[in-house]
């Protein structure tokens, strides 16, 4: 298997394909307590148990962290089960209750639909061997339950295997095409993926050299300036005061031009997204951009309360996010992340959660984590606090500060 990581939109197909299953064995099961058919009696108690279960696990993002590497093959492997379980003691319920052979199988094309979800989610996450035990695993399941249920009657048997064999061989070619789809879809992402960073370093590498002339240009020559000066100041003092008065009065001037200089250079240091978006909007979209580029299921929640904050309190609230976020990318292997920002009892307080491997956070930062250095002095220079948890359930960092301070 390649990945133990599904993406975000085959996760969101994955939910909605088990929550409209079991609303229609639920339907069904209804219907069956309010107008019972005694000519076509349906089972569908197996498959709300299966179903049922599936749902849970698929929306408690707990034991999803909890299970880890093991959570989306139990599921995956759930979900390729229950539709012939399903199928096999409706046929058992339905021969029990003394319908024919022919009208017991009637609806024996159900579980070809059902497993279609399975084999597409197989295979486009994992390698296509993968779907070769899907293909073959369901194919003898289904014959193993269903065969001993027609053993007496010869041609239902042959037309019965025929039937899962020429499933599970159409179930092997659309998997090979999917799974070629998916790695061509994988590799034009990894190459778009390198080529924004190779844009993103340009960029950046331009920005600083823009910058570096910016500041030669103006705090460096007021500096200068200004230390010249200073010295004739030194050098006549004593012997012409006033003209040393009015050269000091300059430098002064002088000094005042320069800070202004740099404050309008060190303005434009400033993340971009802020001035354009906001920090609400500006923290979403550093999400939505990690969901997106790297595969992963980001869930951003920011609150309507968080209101205008000082411009610098902005800029560190959004950077500590955006360092939290690469460095779940770059070191935690995680599948999930949740970043949540809101004004709580009178303190702003900004979390990122993740389910990765975690690291010792008590100790040293490991290799490559340089940047949890940057986030402490980030939020020390605002007045706010960061605290980092970590374990084998994955890392918590949480920056919190007053905007009154």
């Amino acid at each position: 298997m390649r990945s133990s990581t599904i993406e975000p939109g085959l996760l969101n197909i994955f939910r909605w394909f088990v929550a409209i299953r079991l609303s229609l064995l639920v339907l069904v099961a209804w219907s069956n307590q309010q107008n019972p058919d005694p000519t076509n009696p349906r089972f569908p108690e197996a498959g709300i148990f299966f179903f049922g279960i599936l749902m849970i696990m698929l929306l408690w993002p707990r034991l999803q962290r909890v299970m880890g590497r093991a959570f989306l093959p139990v599921t995956l492997t759930i979900a390729s089960v229950a539709p012939i379980i399903e199928s096999t003691t409706n046929i058992e319920g339905r021969l029990a209750a003394g319908m024919s052979v022919d009208d017991a199988f009637a609806d024996i094309w159900i579980p070809f639909f059902l497993l279609f979800v399975p084999l597409l989610l197989i295979a486009w996450q994992y390698r296509y061997r993968a779907v070769l035990v899907f293909a073959v695993g369901t194919t003898l399941l289904d014959l193993a339950a269903t065969i001993p249920l027609v053993e007496t009657a010869t041609t239902n048997v042959a037309v019965l295997s025929v039937v899962v064999i020429g499933r599970g061989l159409l179930f092997a070619f659309v998997g090979l095409v999917v799974a070629k789809l998916a790695a061509a879809q994988r590799e034009a992402r990894r190459s778009l993926a390198a080529h924004s960073t190779t844009l993103e370093h340009l960029a950046t590498s331009r920005e600083r050299n823009r910058l570096a002339r910016e500041l030669h240009d103006t705090l460096a020559h007021s500096l200068s300036g200004i230390a010249v000066q200073l010295e004739a100041v030194k050098t006549i003092w004593d012997d012409d005061t006033d003209r040393a008065r009015t050269m000091l009065d300059q430098a002064l001037a002088d000094a005042r031009s320069g800070l202004g200089e740099a404050r309008r250079a060190i303005q434009t240091l400033r993340a971009s997204p802020l001035d354009d978006l906001g920090l609400a909007k500006a923290v979403a979209v550093l999400g939505e951009n990690c969901e997106q580029r790297h595969g992963l299921e980001v869930e951003t929640s920011i609150a309507d309360n968080v209101g205008d904050l000082d411009p610098e309190l902005e800029n560190a609230i959004y950077r500590i996010a955006d360092e939290a976020l690469t460095n779940v990318v770059r070191h935690a292997e995680a599948k999930q992340i949740t970043v949540d920002l809101r004004r709580k009892a009178g303190r702003i307080r900004l979390s990122v959660d993740d389910d990765g491997k975690g690291f010792d956070a008590a100790g040293e930062p490991p290799d490559g984590h340089v940047g949890i250095r940057g986030m402490r002095e980030r939020a020390e220079v605002v007045g706010g606090s960061l605290a980092i948890t970590s374990g084998p359930e994955g890392t918590v960092v949480r920056f919190e500060v007053s905007p009154w301070k």
